[in-house]
């Protein structure tokens, strides 16, 4: 029984812990500092937030997916902070021509 509450303990505050560590790497918007995605940013020339730090995820809505669907970006395509050496339009490695999500065409890192 004793084991029980130990474990249960322990569980409890490893969860605490990885929402405390998400809580320090949450991305920013790079012009006000909020953790806000879409409109709303009053220090953007767009007014929505944009999020240049995290190239895992969409800058203007925060959604993991690459291509047409973002609702925020001015060209509805979704576009990841850079980093990771991946294309911020869809994700390649790839360097040069060949990005159909890029509206030049082109991978851009």
């Amino acid at each position: 029984m004793k084991f029980k509450s130990v474990a249960v303990v322990a569980f409890s505050l490893a969860i605490v812990g990885g929402l405390l560590a998400a809580q320090k790497n949450e991305s920013k918007c790079r012009h006000c500092g909020s953790a806000s995605y879409g409109a709303g940013c009053h220090h953007s020339p767009t007014g929505k937030h944009e999020h240049r730090d995290d190239s895992t995820r969409c800058e203007w809505c925060g959604s993991v997916s690459y291509g047409a669907g973002c609702h925020h970006s001015p060209t509805s395509k979704h576009r990841h902070g850079p980093g990771d050496g991946k294309c911020i339009w869809c994700g390649s490695k790839s360097t040069g021509a060949g990005c159909h999500h890029s509206p030049t065409g082109k991978h851009e890192k």
